[in-house]
């Protein structure tokens, strides 16, 4: 791995660095970890974020301006007020836990590309032959090399889809219908969701995150399969009003005893669920062995400011 210097990037990506570094106070340092792509696709480059420093790799070299740029703008986006997801309980098992959180991060990084589509057009990132290449992958990943039982492709399609309709601007979207009809029918179920919302606004783009899982889940128990429980065992930023942050907790909150255990604790776990649309926006630090009928009736009579204050809970103004 190699760490990239400006003299080694375009002067796009060095402004894109830089806007980002003085926006929001932090130190972004690019690395290649170069390999032989066969396809482009939009994994090729990562960040991890420590405190103020911010570290990106990246490993497709042909297609590296638009790969950073991409990566950049998910990183602004990150950075931003977007509400995002959260998981602080586990099921008991590590494949579970991991499964979930998985499609949930597909679902929401294929919301971000929204966003992103229209800033990489913007500043010229994206071309047609970006385009081109990018649908060269999904192609690719829609006729994968290993074989699954039929219900679990078209999970599997369906969110290579949902990404392919919406970063490839539905460019293939009759070819995908007559040849995956019952994926792509799932798929332009989520990509209906997305579009019909404005993605750049905090609360829509939470009401589109929790309605494309509630219709994820949906295909997955329509054909047959347990559901996620993706209500209960993520937590998604809550978007509120200064109104709703006046309110007592019991006029916009439930409190559920969590059929998870706490992954910090290892005791169960508390979940903080809007009543307005059922999702759990934070994991309640609660001694299980306190938590009474009294304790219940008590609680539920502070404000929603002070519970969020109290637990850390970070939320945003809409």
């Amino acid at each position: 791995m190699k760490q990239l210097n400006n003299n080694e990037l375009s002067d796009h990506i060095v402004k894109q660095v830089e806007k980002i570094e003085q926006q929001y106070n932090k130190k972004i340092t690019l690395y290649s970890d170069y390999v032989d792509q066969d396809f482009l696709t939009l994994d090729q480059a990562d960040h991890e974020i420590k405190g103020d420093d911010i570290k990106v790799v990246i490993t497709n070299e042909k297609f590296s301006d638009f790969v950073l740029s991409h990566e950049l703008h998910h990183i602004e986006l990150e950075l931003s007020d977007e509400p995002s997801i959260d998981c602080a309980v586990t099921t008991g098992q590590e494949d579970l836990d991991g499964r979930i959180l998985a499609i949930a991060n597909s679902v929401f990084e294929t919301l971000e590309h929204v966003t992103v589509l229209k800033k990489q057009k913007e500043d010229g990132t994206y071309t047609d032959q970006i385009k081109a290449e990018y649908l060269k992958g999904v192609e690719a990943a829609l006729h994968p090399k290993v074989e699954l039982d039929l219900a679990n492709m078209r999970f599997y399609r369906t969110l290579i889809m949902f990404d392919g309709i919406i970063f490839g601007e539905h460019s293939k979207d009759a070819d995908w219908q007559n040849e995956f009809p019952k994926s792509y029918k799932y798929a332009n179920k989520l990509v209906e969701v997305a579009e019909k919302n404005d993605l750049s606004v905090p609360f829509q783009f939470r009401r589109a995150l929790v309605n494309s899982l509630d219709a994820y889940n949906e295909i997955i128990i329509s054909n047959g399969y347990q559901g996620l429980h993706f209500h209960t065992f993520l937590n998604i930023t809550p978007v509120v009003s200064k109104r709703q942050l006046r309110l007592s907790l019991n006029q916009a909150y439930q409190i559920k005893h969590s059929e998870y255990k706490n992954r910090a604790t290892g005791k169960d776990g508390f979940a903080l669920i809007a009543i307005n649309d059922g999702q759990s926006v934070a994991t309640l630090n609660l001694d299980p062995s306190k938590v009474t009928p009294e304790f219940y009736k008590a609680f539920y009579q502070y404000k929603v400011q002070e519970v969020f204050d109290e637990q850390g809970i970070k939320y945003l103004i809409r």
